[in-house]
């Protein structure tokens, strides 16, 4: 089976246990409420998991930080882009800032780390060059810059001191520990010689094998489609920026030789992922028209069955 197939039955999959859980939700079996409680256990038991287990027992490759930094220079230009196209169309301040949310940043750990381990089953390497692109090249600008921005074009009086405590939120959270700790186990090099230190990673591979579903619980009770006046516009542009131009970008940027082509697979996988649903937090917690922001995460998400095959099987 070629990635192209293998990417188009991911993204389907995902679709599929999103859609069961919609269902689920609509006859009374889970509740809207319930996502806090999913989103919870993935971003801190669930993904720390993959993340430890896969950095561990592997070799760290610098080349991968290569691969973060082009997905961070690709997500400043779009919120460059976002806002010369939003200043352009005068759009108001609220909705300028919605849009650079939206373009900008992806799902590449809630949803990236499920798909490419359905696109790449058994490949741990693909699942660390993954972690490394997502954390170093999304994770760390998603938590200082995106806050700054919802802060920035919101209605919120937070202030500037609210950009640290996001900040803190990251380097003390059980993502950035699972990166260190993996981190520091893969230098030490125990995979090899301990029991106790195989069991232990074993341990985390069953907790991280959960992610996939309780990503799936987490979107579909996240998910409401409703009407917001004058929004065609504003969709239209975040579907060109964050699922045409991204992914794009992301082809030009690694057609080198120092990429191999699953490196260069994965960082095309993650530029053309929809909206991070982090960004719709952000825009919550300050006033930066949450509900265009809610409902550009839907739509590029539904939009992303047909945008990420298409795109993977014009350019691989």
């Amino acid at each position: 089976m070629n990635e192209s197939t293998s990417l188009l039955e991911g993204v389907i999959v995902i679709i599929a246990v999103i859609l069961l859980t919609v269902i689920l939700k609509k006859y009374g079996v889970l509740k809207k409420e319930q996502s806090r409680f999913f989103s919870n256990i993935v971003l801190k038991v669930t993904l720390p998991a993959i993340i430890f287990s896969t950095l561990a027992v592997h070799a760290f490759n610098d080349d991968y930080l290569l691969m973060a930094l082009i997905m961070a220079v690709i997500e400043l230009f779009i919120i460059g882009v976002a806002w010369l196209i939003a200043s352009i169309l005068k759009f108001n301040r609220g909705e300028k800032g919605a849009l650079m949310l939206v373009s900008a940043f992806g799902m590449t750990s809630m949803l990236g780390y499920p798909l490419i381990q359905q696109i790449f089953p058994g490949n741990a390497m693909a699942i660390e060059e993954a972690v490394v692109t997502s954390e170093f090249g999304v994770g760390l600008l998603l938590f200082i810059v995106g806050p700054l921005i919802a802060m920035i074009y919101g209605e919120s009086d937070v202030k500037g001191k609210a950009i640290s405590q996001s900040a803190k939120k990251f380097f003390t959270s059980p993502i950035f520990f699972s990166l260190v700790l993996g981190f520091a186990a893969s230098f030490i090099n125990l995979s090899d010689s301990s029991f106790s230190f195989k069991t232990l990673t074993n341990f985390f591979n069953v907790v991280g094998a959960a992610n996939f579903l309780l990503v799936g619980f987490t979107i579909g009770l996240i998910i409401e489609f409703k009407k917001i006046n004058n929004i065609y516009l504003f969709i239209g542009i975040a579907v060109l920026l964050k699922l045409v131009l991204k992914p794009v970008l992301a082809v030009v940027l690694t057609d080198f030789q120092e990429f191999t082509s699953m490196m260069r697979e994965i960082v095309f996988i993650e530029t053309a992922l929809p909206s991070a649903i982090l960004t719709a937090v952000f825009a919550k917690q300050y006033n930066c028209r949450p509900d265009l922001v809610s409902m550009a995460i839907m739509v590029t998400l539904v939009l992303s069955v047909v945008t990420v095959s298409g795109l993977f099987v014009a350019f691989f």
